[in-house]
């Protein structure tokens, strides 16, 4: 307690509000500046003002007592530049009496001036295990946050040196170029290294979706798939291990971009086609390829091995119209055959399983039949859209409108032709175990056919509503062993399994894709057996603890869900979406259980997005509590409603926040609602009373309710913070120039993770002397959207932009 007490204390009262006034001059670091505070008392009671900074960082907090009505004045020295939105003061009597806060006020504290020595400074922020070296020297083996100055002008050369098991991710602030080898110093520049343990290492499981996938191909033994994603500029070769249902691995390459894939009969022999001409074979679980060679001038579109492996023949469509094939002997690089040069261009390119001829698919619906000493005209089938051999190469189906027919490859003669339901047969292929082709066109019409009878074995046809929606299946592959296939479809993005049984009239589909979409949300259910992700595909999936899909729910009419939330015991999951509507699933039965609840809109005709939810049970009483925002002209307006779950009785309807709601969540205390400002509203569902409490005022990106409802973690432009939920106080902070997009704090209230634009997952752990260090969990290719962490606090799982679900291994 701040003054004396006096005998006549008990009947004082509190100063009035304070006015705080700013420097009149700018202020700098190291260097002091002036606030000055008044305020009056109504008692006449000489006054003491106290000053709180916020974020910022100060040396003193309290002025000389003063008379009532006289301002005084702190002097105030920061050591943080930036700009700071939190400053305030109040007073406090003689009696101890204190008075309300001033309003808060803004201001900048400027870094000092550079030194007038023809020199710029370089500053590298250094995230993960890693090292930078510069040439020039200056920074040598940064591993933190460093800084050198070197002469205007200076071509500054960075060398980066990731730890073991660990890889570069990128540079961040760095210019245009994302991964500079000069910097070219005519100003001062502040670069941050990004370095990620390698998923192989740092993680349980993943799983992971895909943008455009084109192709796939079952690795020798079936166990591995490989799947062509043509979905950026670069492309991506994703490798999942199917018995297992876990994606094994991503290959990508820097130096150029991937754009068709073939696998030998060797495990280790993956071929991948890149933009820039070259052929590059991988190991699968090596990061680079074993060898690569320069095969055409231009993009490798098609790729195939010979049966025995030793061959790989590859396709360049040449832009001036027509295509050539060439021959490698794999094991060195070098041409094996002569080259085979076509009029048109080639769509797709089979080896036949005897190693005597090559069929070309071509534009303009014909398949060239090539015998491989290249000396005879080629067979050519007209009006032929898909192409497919038998297992011994002996005869040959050829797809056409609502048509297959089979061939023998040695006159070519017409064995069988068997009409159907589908449109144009636009993908064939052969069971390598039985005489059955399976069948599919661009209406996703998706049958398997006796090719003995044309009986159709089973159906497994997906029609849209809208035929326009959609391309078809872009690749059919039977697994080499078993009676089951894949098909990948690009739009809307598909890689699915179908198992196929003869006395089933339909076939068993199993998606490997996580989302076709960014997984928007994460959540662990509480007795750690389910983890949930959401989707902007409009579909929430639920996974067991190994990363095996368990169920689909489907219920918000394709629009993004955003939100999830598990009740205590584990049996029912909220989910929240772009739809306006809230959902509470029966997850053992996977069907809607209750709702929707739909938060009601501002205006007629504009949907809200549910952004929040989270469920109770408390008394009896089961609370459905929902934060979503209006979008809006020049912005957006949260609202907040809560229910009664089993009667579907509003008990709380907020329209509209004060400010946009940043995290939502149940405590002993009742509902806390984080609003952006870092402000927070706390609603007892008992007595229907609000509270409020304020924090040092930042504009907060995320926020996350700590497991036993006493702390707010928070992140601002600032860095992160651990916040009293009582009273708004600060408790722990770390510097950071990155804002997260998602917080979660772990089980045992002692770490929180998150996530950003970075890409990077990060932990925080509470240290002490409110100090929070960070370490970095693992790694996206897109923005980390989602975190949640395992109950037994050993793991976490992230969910990105990339449409990735991976689960972490705690550091």
């Amino acid at each position: 307690m701040l003054g004396c007490s006096s005998d006549d204390g008990a009947s004082s009262k509190p100063p009035g509000t304070a006015r705080i006034e700013l420097p009149v001059s700018a202020l700098t670091v190291g260097e002091a500046g002036t606030f000055r505070c008044v305020a009056e008392d109504p008692d006449g009671d000489a006054l003491t003002y106290v000053f709180d900074w916020g974020r910022a960082k100060a040396d003193t907090g309290m002025s000389q007592r003063v008379p009532s009505g006289t301002a005084a004045d702190v002097t105030a020295t920061f050591q943080t530049a930036g700009e700071f939105f939190a400053a305030r003061c109040r007073a406090v009597d003689t009696h101890g009496q204190v008075g309300a806060w001033s309003q808060y006020v803004g201001f900048a504290v400027q870094a000092p001036p550079s030194p007038n020595d023809g020199k710029r400074e370089l500053t590298l922020d250094v995230m993960g295990l890693g090292k930078v070296r510069s040439t020039p020297s200056g920074i040598d083996g940064c591993t933190g946050t460093c800084s050198a100055r070197f002469d205007l002008g200076t071509q500054v050369s960075l060398e980066v040196e990731p730890a073991e098991g660990w890889r570069f991710l990128g540079w961040l602030g760095c210019g245009a170029d994302p991964v500079p080898n000069v910097l070219p110093l005519e100003f001062d520049r502040r670069c941050t290294a990004r370095f990620a343990p390698k998923v192989e290492v740092a993680s349980e499981w993943r799983q992971s979706g895909a943008v455009l996938p084109s192709d796939a191909e079952w690795g020798p033994g079936g166990t591995l798939l490989a799947v062509m994603d043509r979905s950026d500029i670069q492309g991506v070769v994703r490798v999942w291990n199917v018995s297992q249902g876990h994606l094994a691995q991503e290959i990508r390459m820097r130096s150029a971009a991937l754009r068709s894939v073939a696998w030998g009969s060797q495990v280790r022999d993956l071929a991948v086609g890149l933009a820039d001409g070259r052929v590059a074979l991988f190991d699968p679980g090596m990061e680079a390829p074993y060898r690569t060679w320069s095969a055409h001038d231009g993009e490798v579109v098609k790729l195939d091995w010979s049966p025995g492996g030793s061959e790989l023949a590859t396709v360049h469509n040449i832009p001036t119209g027509g295509a050539e094939v060439r021959f490698w002997d794999a094991a060195t690089g070098t041409e094996s055959r002569p080259l085979l040069r076509t009029t048109r261009t080639v769509q797709q390119l089979h080896w036949s399983p005897d190693g005597q001829w090559l069929a070309l698919e071509v534009q303009s619906g014909q398949v060239e039949l090539h015998t491989l000493d290249l000396s005879a005209m080629p067979h050519v089938e007209e009006y032929a859209e898909s192409f497919a051999w038998s297992p011994d190469g002996a005869r040959y189906a050829v797809g056409r409108y609502q048509n297959v027919q089979v061939y023998a490859t040695a006159n070519h003669a017409l064995e069988a032709s068997w009409p159907g339901a589908w449109s144009v047969s636009s993908r064939l292929d052969w069971s390598p175990t039985k005489d059955w082709l399976v069948v599919s066109d661009l209406l996703r019409n998706l049958v398997v056919l006796d090719v003995t009878t044309g009986a159709v074995v089973t159906d497994a046809s997906e029609r849209p509503a809208d035929p326009l929606d959609g391309t078809g299946y872009s690749a059919l592959r039977f697994h080499p062993h078993g009676e089951s296939f894949v098909a990948v479809e690009g739009i809307p993005a598909a890689v699915s399994l179908f198992t196929v049984e003869e006395q089933a009239p339909r076939a068993h589909r199993r998606e490997l894709l996580t989302h076709t979409k960014a997984v928007n949300a994460v959540a662990w259910s509480p007795g750690g057996h389910t983890v949930a992700s959401a989707g902007g595909d409009g579909k929430v999936r639920l996974w067991n603890a190994s990363g095996q899909a368990q169920a689909t729910l489907d219920g918000h009419d394709g629009k993004e869900v955003h939100s999830l939330g598990w009740n205590a015991e584990g049996t029912w999951l909220a989910t929240g979406g772009a739809d306006g509507r809230a959902i509470l699933w029966d997850v053992a039965s996977g069907v809607i259980g209750s709702g929707p609840f739909y938060l009601t809109p501002q205006a007629q005709g504009r949907t809200p997005r549910i952004d929040f939810v989270a469920l109770q049970a408390s008394g009896g009483v089961g609370y459905l509590a929902v934060a979503g925002h209006h979008p809006i002209l020049t912005g957006r307006l949260s609202g907040v409603q809560v229910w009664n779950t089993r009667t579907g009785a509003s008990l709380l309807h907020i329209p509209v926040t004060d400010s946009p709601v940043v995290a939502l969540g149940w405590s002993a205390l009742g509902l806390v609602i984080v609003h952006d400002d870092a402000t927070w509203d706390v609603w007892n569902p008992e007595t229907g009373t609000r509270q409020r409490v304020e924090g040092p005022w930042e504009r907060l990106s995320a926020a996350a309710l700590s497991p036993d409802g006493t702390q707010v973690a928070c992140s601002d432009r600032l860095g992160v913070s651990v916040l009293d939920l009582a009273t708004g106080n600060l408790v722990a902070e770390a510097a950071s120039p990155l804002e997260q997009r998602t917080l979660a704090w772990s089980p045992d209230g002692k770490r929180f993770a998150g996530g950003g634009w970075t890409k990077l997952v990060f932990q925080w752990a509470l240290g002490e002397d409110r100090d929070l260090p960070r370490s970095v969990v693992g790694a996206h290719e897109g923005a980390v959207t989602g975190v949640s962490w395992r109950p037994d606090g050993q793991a976490l799982t992230s969910g990105g932009t990339d449409s990735a679900l991976v689960t972490w291994r705690a550091p």
